[in-house]
């Protein structure tokens, strides 16, 4: 049997011809790197990981102190809304028994 050069068998014809296997190709030999060159290469990454960490804990340090700084304003702003508040103190514990249920939910004990 003897195959066309013309048509491939599959009828794909798109595809291109294989010269031969990808295993049967020559390979390259890796070029040795030497050993100062390896080492240096590994500085420069634990140079710039130590550079990225200490971004990050900078960025961490920054939010930190701004979620404190939102907390302690948070906590001034309550303590002056409850220092301008007009507050009668109730001696009297049997007037709570009196008081209409919507007056009693406006009350807070503290």
């Amino acid at each position: 049997m003897v195959k066309h050069s013309s048509k491939p068998v599959s009828g794909r014809s798109w595809k291109q011809k294989k010269e031969c296997r990808f295993s049967a190709l020559a390979k390259d030999k890796q070029s040795a790197s030497k050993f100062g060159a390896k080492m240096q290469l590994k500085d420069q990454k634990k140079n710039l990981q130590a550079l990225v960490n200490q971004l990050q804990s900078e960025r961490d340090a920054e939010s930190e102190a701004k979620k404190q700084r939102i907390a302690e304003n948070r906590k001034r702003r309550e303590e002056n809304e409850r220092k301008c508040e007009i507050v009668q103190k109730i001696t009297n514990t049997k007037k709570l028994k009196k008081i209409k249920k919507k007056q009693l939910r406006s009350i807070e004990t503290r």
